[in-house]
C-alpha cells in the first residue's frame, strides 16, 4: 500500500458552550516518502488532527488508515501497542527528563 495516512470522510466536533466543527468530511492521503507541512493559525484543528492520527481522540464519523491499520476502531489496548511501535509525537508542552540526555529522552520509548 502506497498510502502512510489515509483519511477518509473525517468528521470531528467539539461541544462547549456551543458545537464547534474542526472537521467536516475532510479527506487526506500522504504517500509512503512523502512529505506534508501543515501550517495554519492556532485553533484550526492542526493538534486535533495529529491526536486523531495517533488515536488520542476519537473521530464523530469517517475512517482513519496509518500504514494499513484502521486506527478509528481499535480497542484501547491495541492503540496503545499501535502507537508504541508506529508513532512518534513531540508534544507542544512536553515533559523531558531532566536526568536524561536528548537522545537518551527521544530513545525512550524503545527501551519498552
Amino acid at each position: 500500500m502506497d498510502d502512510v495516512i489515509s483519511i477518509r470522510d473525517l468528521t470531528k466536533t467539539y461541544s462547549n458552550a456551543e458545537k464547534i466543527v474542526v472537521f467536516e468530511e475532510a479527506n487526506l492521503t500522504v504517500k509512503r516518502g512523502e512529505y506534508l507541512g501543515i501550517f495554519a493559525p492556532s485553533g484550526y484543528g492542526k493538534s486535533t488532527l495529529i491526536n486523531l492520527i495517533a488515536g488520542l481522540d476519537r473521530p464523530d464519523l469517517g475512517e482513519i488508515w496509518v500504514d494499513g491499520r484502521r486506527v478509528d476502531t481499535m480497542s484501547e489496548s491495541e492503540l496503545a501497542v499501535f502507537r508504541r511501535r508506529h508513532i512518534g509525537i513531540v508534544f507542544q508542552t512536553f515533559n523531558l527528563f531532566p536526568t536524561l540526555t536528548a537522545l537518551e529522552n527521544v530513545m525512550l520509548p524503545w527501551s519498552y
